[in-house]
């Protein structure tokens, strides 16, 4: 490699921040146990997906470190007997896939370094504290006096920043800590400006920004060393936890919810907005505000973790302006930032929407300007700016009650301020980028809903066709088999009707003989009547007495069985 030439680095810094989506596929017997089949997806990007294998033990182990957030997760029970019969399966496969879009869906718990390492072991099963430790006692051997006393394990959200308790020997009875943090995706700055500007920052002085002790970085991350304040953040002013606990347990279900009064509340949003203004007049990336980077100390809140803008990570509430157009540049992202701080001033507790449907009940200033960030509207058509809200009467008649001998100052150079230009450019390019792939993906599962509801309704429509057909053809079978039973009705009547005529007009065989005699002949014709003769009248002759003999009867039965119409006519002679 050249002398000159600059080496660039191939590590794809992954935004800790991108939601995740489980679906358990299946599952399968694996040596005399069960495994479930997990279909992970990260954020908007259909193509990054992997499959990962868990036993049940695995979750259990998962829902036990859990537990230390206090809240209340359904999670199937164990069974002893009967844990490889197919039913029992299914069902405990829909209750880990329900315990499962429990974790994914609440902020706190999905960020743990748990069920992260659970979800996508590939990118974070890796020692991070041990390697953080490493990076902070490499910067620390050139400084002289400062030593790491003990690490602060896991009080913070980040699964990349650690902290650590810090001492200087050249001041006493005094304790630091320092914040180690990896790069993020949106780190934009060479090292060379990136030690510049940490350079700058060292030096900063306002009365709303934490002053910064000392702050070092190199090739892979940074270190930033502040004053210990033991009363914490104001988070944990109004959850009322001890900031040396975990960040679990502090957050994931405080016993105690402590809104602020609507003075106190205007006061602090007057301060926060103050600090704001300072650091976009002076082109500082921020976009990290909330109730956990604000240290409250005499009445004042100062801003905490103002390099992190610089370092490139990503912010806490980017899922969900991430849903919102019109939140792309990094003032309508501190502002929104600022809106969800003020509800959690005013109600007690953080709010987990990216906007407010219907707000509860609270001081008419309060929820005008709450609506005015944080309703569906404001978030549609775009936010007030910093100005703005600093000029709305809520904040406006407050005073900061800040001494004339406090000074104001950031000192950057002309080349710093040039590429602080380019990384707010760059930061907005990157936020729009994906906010557009979040729309498509959102189109793209609309027509893809769409066009399964058209497939549903031609299977329904042609499941239809299909049952009528059916129910035609049965009844077209039907009708066939009642006309055959009509037919087969008709014929059997026939021939019954036709067997009892027969017998009712059968006639009886002679015994003598076959032959049936012919009639006698008709008498002759009488004698004409001539010459006014008289002809002598004769009384007709007796009949024989009728002797009923077996020729009688077929005599009678030929006269019955006469037809007159099977003569032939005669012939007369002209």
């Amino acid at each position: 490699m050249a002398i000159f030439e600059k080496e660039t680095s191939n590590k794809i810094l992954l935004d800790d921040t991108e939601p995740l989506s489980c679906i358990i596929e299946n599952w399968k017997s694996v040596n005399g146990h069960t495994e479930f089949i997990i279909k992970v997806h990260r954020g908007p990007f259909s193509d990054e997906t992997w499959r990962i294998s868990k036993r049940y033990n695995d979750f259990h182990k998962l829902h036990t470190y859990l537990q230390s957030s206090g809240l209340q997760l359904s999670f199937p029970p164990k069974k002893l007997i009967g844990n490889f019969d197919p039913d029992f399966i299914n069902e405990r496969l829909k209750g880990l896939q329900k315990y499962l879009n429990l974790i994914l869906m609440n902020p706190i718990l999905v960020s743990s370094l748990p069920a992260r390492s659970f979800i996508d072991p590939a990118n974070y099963c890796q020692p991070f504290s041990e390697i953080a430790l490493q990076h902070i006692s490499l910067a620390l051997r050139g400084e002289v006096g400062w030593e790491v006393v003990s690490p602060l394990a896991e009080i913070g959200w980040r699964i990349r920043k650690h902290y650590y308790h810090l001492k200087n020997k050249n001041v006493a009875n005094t304790e630091f800590w320092g914040s180690w943090t990896d790069f993020g995706p949106d780190k934009y700055l060479d090292d060379k400006d990136m030690h510049s500007f940490f350079k700058s920052l060292s030096q900063i002085q306002h009365p709303f920004i934490h002053p910064v002790e000392m702050c070092l970085c190199n090739d892979v991350g940074g270190l930033v060393v502040r004053l210990f304040r033991k009363d914490g953040t104001l988070r944990d002013l109004l959850c009322n936890s001890k900031p040396k606990q975990s960040f679990l347990k502090k957050y994931g279900n405080p016993k105690g919810h402590k809104p602020l009064g609507a003075s106190q509340i205007a006061l602090y949003g007057r301060q926060i907005l103050e600090g704001l203004k300072f650091l976009h007049d002076k082109g500082i990336p921020y976009g990290h505000l909330h109730t956990g980077n604000l240290i409250v100390e005499n009445d004042r809140v100062r801003l905490l973790d103002i390099e992190n803008g610089v370092l490139g990570v990503p912010s806490f509430y980017r899922p969900y302006f991430m849903q919102h157009r019109k939140i792309s540049s990094l003032e309508a992202i501190d502002v929104y930032c600022f809106g969800h701080t003020l509800y959690e001033m005013t109600f007690g507790a953080p709010l987990h929407e990216s906007v407010v449907e219907n707000f509860p009940d609270c001081s008419l200033p309060i929820k005008s300007v709450l609506e005015s960030i944080l309703s569906f509207d404001a978030c549609k058509s775009g936010l007030p700016s910093i100005d703005d809200l600093l000029n709305q009467p809520f904040f406006s008649t407050v005073t900061t009650n800040v001494a004339h001998t406090e000074k104001i100052s950031l000192k950057l150079s002309s080349s710093n301020k040039e590429k602080l230009k380019l990384v707010q450019c760059q930061i907005e390019n990157r936020l729009k980028d994906e906010q557009k792939m979040v729309r498509s993906q959102k189109r793209l599962v609309k027509v893809q809903e769409m066009m399964s509801s058209e497939e549903e309704k031609k299977k329904q429509r042609h499941k239809h066709r299909h049952d009528q057909k059916l129910l035609a053809k049965e009844q077209q079978k039907k009708q066939e088999k009642l006309r055959q039973q009509s037919i087969e009705a008709e014929k059997a009547d026939s021939v019954n009707s036709s067997t009892a005529t027969s017998v009712g007009t059968a006639t009886p065989p002679s015994r003598t003989s076959s032959h049936v005699p012919s009639p006698p002949p008709p008498p002759p014709p009488p004698p004409m009547i001539s010459n006014g003769d008289i002809p002598k009248v004769s009384a007709p002759p007796r009949s024989p007495p009728i002797v009923a003999t077996d020729d009688r009867s077929a005599l009678l039965g030929a006269i019955c069985n006469f037809n007159k119409s099977s003569l032939r006519k005669s012939q007369t002679k002209k």
